[in-house]
């Protein structure tokens, strides 16, 4: 199934990252570039492979850490010229092939070809990405260049360069309910993300716990259990989108999605299985775990 964001691929919640690049070892623009920055040591490796002509168009290279792997995708022959739809076409046909031989079992995709590619995404490579990504039976991200209202016009290389390389810590719900319960003690006011709806949240314990929001004349009830479902969907898949939350709590999403963004490990984010629907701008949540101090430098590399 293929999920449209709008949000930066760096941090997607995938294990591969797609890196577009050329076969002439120049990665000076867009986020090769800064894939050259956060993997020095790839970037090398991948420099050796151009100049030894051991990396082609339709060639997919692996490079693989304890956190991230990286999905090498050349889009063009050089840097001077630009894209062409047959070199997508030629490198998703290999992805295809070989994507469950190397155990890739979600990946966040760029819009290939496109920017600095020259393709056009709606006319040439939305339709082709789509024929060949949407009926896997993995998770497949397509992240859009595109200024969102959550997104920033500028990428914090040292941090995201720190999450990339880091070993990120796996979150108990204990933690998040403690989170959030010491949310509640300050405030009980929110307002939703998208509308702007007034409504109020208080921690309700008896007969069970539970959380009682209060919006538009209403009240709702989501118990310690629905959360605690929320939670592992979440933590499992790194998105939630407002259609698809667990155990019936579709119908409270608005309000969930803006308590939960109160969570410094929570973000906002323009989210969609449908790509008409993202042009409407929904709005989900994305988890991005804190990561402990242990730098990561073992790889693997794999040229297909």
């Amino acid at each position: 199934m293929i999920t449209y964001v709008v949000g930066d691929l760096l941090k997607s919640p995938a294990r591969v990252l797609v890196n577009t690049v050329n076969t002439v070892g120049v990665m000076g623009k867009g986020i090769a570039k800064d894939f050259k920055t956060i993997y020095p040591e790839m970037f090398k490796q991948y420099q050796l492979f151009c100049e030894n002509k051991q990396f082609n168009i339709g060639q997919l290279w692996l490079y693989r850490t304890k956190h991230k792997w990286i999905l090498n995708f050349p889009t063009k022959k050089d840097w001077k010229h630009p894209s062409k739809i047959e070199y997508i076409e030629a490198g998703l046909q290999k992805f295809v092939n070989t994507y469950a031989d190397v155990g890739i079992t979600s990946i966040a995709f760029p819009m290939l070809g496109c920017g600095n590619g020259g393709l056009n995404w709606d006319t040439e490579v939305r339709p082709l990405m789509e024929k060949y990504l949407k009926n896997l039976p993995i998770d497949v991200y397509i992240h859009l260049y595109r200024q969102g209202q959550f997104t920033s016009e500028q990428r914090n290389i040292r941090a995201t360069k720190q999450w990339l390389r880091s070993e990120p810590e796996a979150m108990p719900f204990t933690e998040v309910w403690e989170d959030l319960y010491e949310i509640l003690a300050k405030e009980d006011s929110f307002f939703t993300l998208d509308h702007k709806i007034g409504f109020t949240v208080s921690v309700i314990r008896e007969p069970e716990i539970n959380l009682e929001i209060k919006a538009l004349g209403n009240v709702y009830r989501v118990y310690f259990n629905q959360l605690v479902d929320l939670w592992q969907h979440i933590r499992s898949l790194g998105y939630v989108m407002t259609g698809s939350m667990p155990n019936g709590l579709e119908r409270y999403s608005p309000y969930l999605i803006a308590l939960l963004d109160k969570l410094p490990y929570l973000h906002p984010v323009l989210i969609s299985s449908n790509y008409q629907e993202i042009k409407e701008n929904p709005i989900g949540l994305q988890y991005i775990p804190f990561v402990s101090d242990n730098h990561l430098t073992a790889y693997e590399v794999n040229v297909q």
